[in-house]
C-alpha cells in the first residue's frame, strides 16, 4: 500500500529503529551531462547545475534526520553518492556533505564512502579532492571499451576517456574502486565481451559489476524494443555470456558474491550488501528512497519485523523548494511525497529475493528470528526448487545454485 504523506501526522514512535545498530546513507545527485537511452534512474540534464543550492538542501535534510528518533546517534557503516553523476559536483560540495554527516553521525572505523563517476567527468584535481575530503571508493561507469557499443548505449565518453579515467583514479590514491560493464548487448558477441573483460582486468580492479542490458519502461530503449527496432539476445546466449564473465573474472581473483557483482576478498560493496541484507538505509536528495525496520510484535525468542519505506520528491527544483520551505519549521515530512508500510509478509518476501541475490544466500536462523516462522513455513515451494536443483542448503543457509542463479528472476516473482 502506498499512501500520500501530505497532511498526515502519523505515529512516529511506531517507526523507531528495531535496534541502534549502524545504517547506510545514500546521497542522490540527480544531474547528468546527458541522459542515456536505457536509463530509468532519476537523472536530469540542465543548462546550469544549481550545485550550491542543492548541496544546501541536502545538508538541511540530513540535519533534520539527525534529530529524529531512530536515526540520531546511530553509527554510519557506509555512504554512497549516486545519481545522476555525482562527479559533476566539486570536491568542496562533497566535502561539505561529508563533514556535516560526520558531525551528526559517528562513523564506523572502516566506513566505506563511495562516489559514482562517469569517465567523461573524471578530472585529476577533482578526484584528488574527493580523496582528500573522505571519499575512499569510486564506482565508474565504463560500460564498454568498444566505440560501437558506447555509441549504441548513448554514452558521451570515449574508450580513451575511460582508460585515462582509470589512470587518474589510481593516481588520486584510490585502491578501492568498482568498474561497471554492460553485457549481453544487441549484436555483442562472446569475443566482443572477452575483449571488454580483458581490458577491464588490465586495470586490476578490486571490484567489477557486469549488468545485463534491460529495457526499462519509460526509456527510449524500451520504446525501440517494443517497436522491434532493437531486440535482446536469445536466452542461451545471455547465459553463455554470464558464464564467460564468471569464469574469466574468477581466473583473476574476482569472486562472484551477487548475481551481477564480483570482488576480491574484503572488497565487496558494503553499501549494497546492506540493501541485500534488508538493513536500514537513509536516502537524501531528489527521489531518494529510505527504509527503516520496525517491530510488529515480539516474544522472548523471536520478533516479527516489518518496516517503512518512503520516497522524496523527484524533481530537483521542487525538492530544493520543499526543503527551503521547511528548513525553519519542525516539519517531519521534509521532501517526502510517498510512504509505504511494509507488513510481515512483504518484509519476508523482500528479505528472500534480496538475500538470494547473494551467493551466500540467507540464514535460516536470521529469517526465523526476524519473522517468527521458518522459511519452509512461509514458502513451501522451497522444497520443490531444491529438488529441481535451483536451491541448496549449505551451513544452515539457503542459497541459489549456479543453475538457480541463471533463472533467478523466475524464482523471485514468487516472493514479490
Amino acid at each position: 500500500m502506498t499512501i500520500s504523506m501530505t497532511g498526515t501526522d502519523g505515529n512516529e514512535a511506531r517507526y523507531h529503529a528495531t535496534h541502534r545498530g549502524p545504517f547506510s546513507l545514500y546521497v542522490h545527485i540527480p544531474y547528468c551531462i546527458s541522459k542515456c537511452p536505457y536509463c530509468d534512474f532519476n537523472s536530469h540534464v540542465v543548462s546550469l547545475i544549481p550545485e550550491d543550492q542543492y548541496t544546501n538542501a541536502l545538508i538541511h535534510e540530513l540535519r533534520f534526520y539527525a534529530t529524529k528518533a531512530g536515526w540520531g546517534g546511530r553509527w554510519l557503516k557506509s555512504i554512497f553518492f549516486g545519481g545522476g553523476t555525482p562527479s559533476t559536483f566539486k570536491p568542496q560540495s562533497i566535502g561539505r556533505i561529508l563533514t556535516e554527516a560526520h558531525s551528526f553521525f559517528p562513523y564506523e572505523n572502516d566506513i566505506e564512502i563511495t562516489a559514482e563517476a562517469n569517465p567523461g567527468t573524471v578530472d585529476s584535481n577533482n578526484f584528488a579532492g574527493y580523496r582528500s575530503c573522505g571519499v575512499n571508493r569510486i564506482s565508474i561507469g565504463v560500460q564498454s571499451f568498444d566505440p560501437r557499443r558506447l555509441k549504441f548505449l548513448g554514452r558521451v565518453h570515449s574508450a580513451d576517456e575511460s582508460r585515462q579515467a582509470m589512470k587518474i583514479i589510481r593516481q588520486s590514491g584510490f585502491d578501492n574502486f568498482n568498474m561497471d560493464l554492460m553485457i549481453a548487448l544487441p549484436g555483442q558477441s562472446q569475443p566482443d565481451l572477452q575483449a571488454d573483460l580483458d581490458e577491464a582486468l588490465s586495470f586490476d580492479p578490486p571490484h567489477l559489476s557486469a549488468y545485463n542490458l534491460t529495457f526499462e519502461e519509460g526509456t527510449p530503449f524500451y520504446r525501440q524494443f517494443r517497436s522491434g527496432k532493437i531486440s535482446s539476445l536469445p536466452e542461451d546466449e545471455e547465459i553463455a555470456m554470464a558464464e564467460l564473465v564468471e569464469s574469466t573474472l574468477a581466473g583473476h581473483g574476482l569472486k562472484r558474491y551477487e548475481i551481477s557483482n564480483y570482488a576480491r576478498p574484503h572488497r565487496h560493496s558494503r553499501h549494497n550488501v546492506n540493501y541485500w541484507e534488508s538493513g536500514d538505509y537513509l536516502g537524501i536528495g531528489a527521489g531518494a528512497h529510505s527504509f527503516q525496520q520496525h517491530v510488529i510484535s515480539q516474544t522472548s525468542e523471536t520478533s516479527e519485523i516489518g518496516g517503512k519505506r518512503w520516497q522524496n520528491e523527484k524533481d530537483p527544483g521542487r525538492y530544493i523548494n520543499r526543503i527551503q520551505d521547511r528548513q525553519d519549521r519542525r516539519d517531519r515530512q521534509q521532501a517526502v511525497v510517498e510512504c509505504e508500510e511494509i507488513d510481515l509478509n512483504r518484509a519476508a518476501g523482500e528479505f528472500m529475493f534480496l538475500g538470494l541475490r547473494m551467493t551466500q544466500g540467507i540464514s535460516h536462523q536470521t529469517f526465523f528470528s526476524r519473522f517468527g516462522k521458518t522459511v519452509g513455513e512461509f514458502y513451501p515451494k522451497i522444497e520443490d526448487w531444491t529438488k529441481q536443483g535451483w536451491m541448496e542448503e549449505i551451513d544452515n543457509r539457503l542459497r541459489l545454485t549456479e543453475k538457480g542463479l541463471m533463472v533467478a528472476n523466475s524464482i523471485f516473482v514468487d516472493f514479490v
